[in-house]
Formats: structure tokens, sequence, C-alpha cells
């Protein structure tokens, strides 16, 4: 039996579960198909948002990165802030390519299904990948504030860079399995038309798993545990926790030993912010920690759309996302909006660069003019 009829096996026995969007669908050609109703969104909103997200984060870490502000925290926002941009660039290039410019309508080229499995799996890579250095940026604010001695040395710039390394890798490592159990192959349609694709599960992979069905349903629940729901715990526990030590210092305790592991205003400014980061990306992804429940739940009960409907399932899956990008800009913003530090530094930065532009002008300016001196008096010479 080849791939195409192990793949169309599963699809009959298993029609209750393959109705799911996160459950292979065989199309042949294969195509990228939404309802109508939400095109606008995808073709517009996401692109938008995507964008402003890139540049947002790309000012967040040129400014700290020019400004040197190296600290066990900088350097975990620089992180999250390049990881938040790598989430934003597949989706910005697919939903132009295949929505924008109505792509969606027909079959997608080759090319482009081989680019979209691999934006899609380096999507989810730095999903992931976000979704634990949020956590670890509150877990380290919680030790900063609860043990301030220990912090020094359990909080360092070692530990925020190895941490982005560990969470790449370990993120890498969960998805493999979805990237390898697709295979991508060309389909001629015929001589005038340029060639599609058909995607497959590899003959190999099925003859090495006993039931399919149950491989991919442990593979979801496993993948969205370590990816979804367990950040967001430890996301959530953090932030109550650092709630409840701000105002356990607030009220008096512990002010020596706050005073001497920093200033007052500074450290108590620096929480906040941190706070406010966390208290954003907790909103944006419990949605998505709930939903993998939802989705979990159903699968585990074998009763498929049970709790969301496929038209609910398209509107949160999508609105969803819109929400998870939106939260993606918030380390620009809230540092704008709250930081006096970050906005003069921002303007700083501005500043300089705008005055060696003039600078270079005037200097363009000035040798033009020297030259044209000395071309006139030469001339007057003769």
């Amino acid at each position: 039996m080849n791939s195409s009829e192990l793949n169309a096996n599963f699809t009959r026995n298993g029609s209750a579960f393959s109705d799911y969007y996160y459950y292979y669908y065989a199309d042949e050609p294969y195509s990228v198909k939404m309802p109508l109703q939400h095109i606008p969104v995808l073709a517009i909103v996401f692109p938008l948002i995507g964008l402003l997200t890139i540049l947002a984060n790309g000012i967040v870490i040129f400014v700290f990165c020019k400004q040197k502000l190296k600290t066990p925290t900088s350097v975990l926002l620089i992180e999250l802030a390049i990881s938040d941009s790598l989430v934003c660039i597949p989706i910005v290039v697919l939903h132009i390519y295949i929505y924008s410019l109505e792509n969606h309508q027909t079959y997608l080229l080759y090319g482009w299904c081989i680019t979209h499995h691999v934006g899609y799996i380096t999507q989810q890579i730095f999903r992931s990948t976000s979704n634990w250095l949020t956590a670890m940026l509150g877990l380290q604010r919680c030790i900063a504030v609860s043990w301030p001695f220990r912090a020094q040395r359990i909080c360092t710039i070692k530990m925020s860079v190895i941490s982005f390394f560990v969470f790449v890798v370990g993120s890498s490592a969960v998805y493999i399995n979805e990237a390898l159990s697709i295979e991508i192959k060309p389909l001629t349609i015929n001589e005038s038309l340029p060639r599609g694709c058909i995607r497959n599960i590899p003959a190999w992979y099925m003859e090495n798993i006993i039931d399919l069905r149950m491989s991919v349903m442990m593979y979801y629940i496993f993948n969205g545990f370590l990816t979804r729901f367990l950040p967001c715990i430890v996301l959530l526990v953090t932030t109550l926790s650092l709630i409840r030590s701000l105002c356990f210092r607030s009220n008096g305790m512990g002010k020596t030993i706050q005073e001497s592991y920093s200033s007052k205003s500074k450290l108590r400014r620096t929480n906040i912010l941190v706070l406010v980061i966390l208290f954003v990306f907790l909103v944006a992804e419990l949605q998505d920690a709930i939903a993998f429940c939802i989705y979990s739940y159903e699968l585990a009960a074998d009763r498929p759309r049970s709790v969301l409907p496929e038209g609910a399932d398209d509107v949160w899956d999508i609105y969803g996302m819109v929400v998870t990008l939106v939260g993606y800009q918030c380390i620009f913003w809230i540092f704008f909006l709250m930081s006096s530090q970050f906005r003069a530094a921002l303007k700083q930065v501005f500043c300089r660069c705008t005055c060696k532009n003039k600078l270079s002008r005037d200097d363009s300016v000035r040798v033009s003019f020297i030259r044209s001196s000395t071309r006139s008096g030469n001339s007057g010479a003769h």
C-alpha cells in the first residue's frame, strides 16, 4: 500500500477526527481554504499587525542594544522581541501571498507548499519559545523580588542567553515530529499549468505507527501541554506571586533588604513594567491554553466538535491569533508609555541618527562647495 492509499485509509477510518484544523486533511492539489467572511481579516489585519509588531520589536531591540542596557531582564526582553518577530515574519509572508494576493482561490504552487510548511513549523517553534521566555521573565522577577541576594547569582545575563537557546532547541525537538510527518511531493496538473503539490503522511511513518489516530491524539496533547498549557500555568503562578511579593514589600516588610539590593524607585519601576508585560502576555495566551483544553477534551472523550462547532472553531482560531499578535507588540508600547527612560533613550538614538545624517549632508555640501570654488579659482587663474 503506497502513502496516498495509507493516507486515504486513515481519512476514511478517522473521518470523525480528520476535519479538525490541526489534523492532516488530503487535498490534491493542496490548497488553503477558509470561509469567505474571514478572508478580509486574514488578508489585511494579519499582515498589518504582523508588520507593526516586527517594526515595534525592531525598535526595542535597536534601542536596548544601542544604549547597551545589559541586565538579565533587558536581555530576556531582547530575546522575547526577537522570538515574537520570528513568529510574525512567516505569518506576514504567507498571509500576503495566500490571502492578500488571492492565491487562496487556487492551489498552492509546489515551492509555496514547502514555504507554507516550513513557515508554519517556524512560527510554532518561536511561539513556544516566546511563551517560555515570558514565563522565564516572570520567574526571574519573582526571584529578584523575593530573594534579592540569591538573584544576583541565579539571574545572570549568561543564564538569560542559555535559557533562550534551551527554549529554541526544546521547542524544535517538540515540533520535529510534525515537521517530518508531512511529506510534500510535486504534482503536475497539466503541461500548461505550474506544478502544485500533494501533502502525504510518509509511508515510513505509517509503517512505524501502530495506531495513527491514537498517535496523533497523544502527540497533540503532549505538544500542546508543553508549548501552550504549561507555560501559561507557570506565567499565571509567577504573575500572582510577583503581585503578592510587591504588595508585601509596599507594606514596609523587607524594606532594608530591598533598599540594599537596589534603588527602591528603580526596582519598583522595573517590576511594574515587567508585571504589565506579563499580564498582557497572560491575557493573550490564556485563550490559546483554554482552546487547547477544549480540543484535548474532545479528542480524549471521542466527541469531536461537541464543545466548539466548526464555525466557532474557525472564529476562535483566527481572532485568538489576532489577540496574540497584538500582545507581541506590548513590550514596545508598555515601555514607550510607562518608561521615561526608554522614551529618552529612543529620542537620543533618533536625534543621534538624524544629526549624523544632517552632518553627512552638510559635509557633502561643504565638499561640493570647496570643489566648485577650487575649479572656479583655477579657471580664473587661467
